[in-house]
């Protein structure tokens, strides 16, 4: 059963070192998500340059609407480490680092039209996700993190398309 193991991990490590994307190879994408501490949609978008064989790096702004008088916003660098699951699907998990801003307007709460607080906080993202080779140069995929920061953490949710170049 041991050895069965071994030449099986071995096989999977072959078959993605031989699918795997190329050094230099650069991507542009938009994504949808949804954010779970402000409970609201959002729009991102993102640039991916692949370092080598199975890592890419990716840096992402995404944008999350007003919800209760709040929006928020993040920028994040993040490493990908790619695993390819036959020809035209990715897996990957992710980790690196995010700025995360909260904006609160609190007209609304007896303070004056356009009193607001705000604050930027720095944290760390972990998560995955699996992509999907439409063509040889647009992607489709999902993905999902969590965000942890100082009194902001929350998990993202997102859909994306990437055009490689």
């Amino acid at each position: 059963m041991k050895k069965f193991l071994l030449v099986a991990c071995l096989a999977l490590v072959c078959a993605t070192s031989a699918m795997a994307l190329e050094k230099g190879n650069k991507a542009i994408g938009i994504n949808l998500l949804y954010g779970t501490e402000i409970e609201s949609m959002g729009i991102g978008a993102k640039a991916q340059y692949v370092f080598h064989e199975h890592w890419r790096g990716e840096a992402a702004f995404n944008y999350f609407f007003e919800r209760k008088h709040t929006h928020m916003w993040e920028i994040n660098l993040t490493a990908h480490y790619l695993v390819n699951l036959g020809e035209k699907f990715r897996v990957y998990p992710l980790a690196g680092p995010t700025v995360v801003n909260a904006t609160t307007d609190l007209g609304d709460f007896g303070y004056g039209e356009g009193t607001n607080t705000s604050q930027t906080k720095f944290g760390l993202n972990l998560g995955g996700g699996l992509e999907y080779d439409v063509s040889e140069n647009f992607t489709v995929g999902l993905e999902a993190r969590y965000s942890i920061v100082s009194k902001i953490d929350q998990a993202v949710f997102g859909i994306g398309a990437t055009y490689h170049f």
